[in-house]
């Protein structure tokens, strides 16, 4: 049974809207462990973050040693940007090839509820990934960590908080066109030239700083490693914190109005199969 069916299912009469984000948590959750199997679930999970690390250890431990830790905090933090950019607009697009999708929105509860049932499970992943990660940079690595857990918590609230709403916004567009994996694939190379993942945002030639002050990611990535690394607290990452706390009010505002428009414009023409 698909992940519609279920969170379809668990939206008939009165059940809360809980019950409808539950269902399609264990369903999507599901699905993703019999694609692959137990065993390739987490090799992909365990695996990808490590071979990551490994490479930017070979770039830089010769050339620039501090930025191994920096990239060790910052890998960790851009599973959730992949999370974001690919999970819940490639899975709605394959549920609308399915022709389950239309299903999905005309459930009766809230969008928000089976959107956040999907998006826990990529959570899931992603936190897999990101420990993973943190992990391997400790033992393997030999980074050492600081943390200031004030400021480490509120950059990490902050941060998911924008990725959320990048991740509602790429999501409908990616409804919208009918093409989110290749949406994704488009904007995908520019997040990681452009959100301080592998280098840090303030060390880009000057061209590309503006550009990349336009995005919250590499704010996000800044505060978490000063916070992790070097125990800064929240006064010294002020110059991070701020910006990224009006991304994470307006982004999600904007993902919202943005799944609402894309709804909107079904009912205008009438065309359910925009889905």
């Amino acid at each position: 049974m698909s992940a519609s069916s279920w969170a379809v299912q668990a939206n008939g009469g009165t059940l809360p809207g809980l019950r409808a984000l539950g269902a399609s948590w264990r369903a999507m959750l599901g699905e993703r462990l019999n694609h692959g199997g137990l065993l390739g679930y987490f090799s992909v999970w365990l695996l990808r973050p490590i071979f990551e690390l490994s490479i930017a250890a070979l770039i830089y431990t010769h050339a620039r040693p501090d930025l191994v830790y920096y990239v060790v905090v910052t890998v960790a933090a851009n599973a959730f940007v992949f999370n974001s950019l690919y999970f819940i607009g490639e899975i709605l697009d394959r549920e609308r090839v399915r022709g389950t999708l239309v299903g999905l929105f005309l459930a009766p509860c809230p969008r928000f509820c089976w959107l956040s049932g999907f998006a826990l499970v990529g959570l899931t992943e992603t936190l897999l990934a990101a420990l993973t990660g943190l992990v391997f940079g400790y033992t393997a690595l030999g980074v050492r960590f600081n943390p200031d857990w004030p400021a480490l918590l509120l950059s990490f609230v902050l941060f998911i908080a924008s990725l959320w709403g990048l991740g509602l916004i790429f999501s409908a567009a990616g409804l919208y066109l009918k093409r989110a994996n290749s949406l994704s694939n488009l904007v995908s190379p520019f997040t990681m030239l452009l959100g301080g993942a592998y280098y840090p945002i303030a060390l880009l030639p000057a061209g590309l700083r503006w550009p990349a002050h336009a995005l919250p990611l590499g704010y996000g990535m800044q505060a978490l490693a000063s916070a992790a690394l070097d125990g800064r607290g929240v006064r010294d990452l002020a110059p991070q914190l701020l910006p990224l706390a009006g991304f994470a009010v307006a982004l999600p505002i904007a993902g919202v109005l943005a799944f609402a428009w894309v709804e909107r414009l079904v009912r205008e023409r009438g065309e359910l199969d925009l889905y």
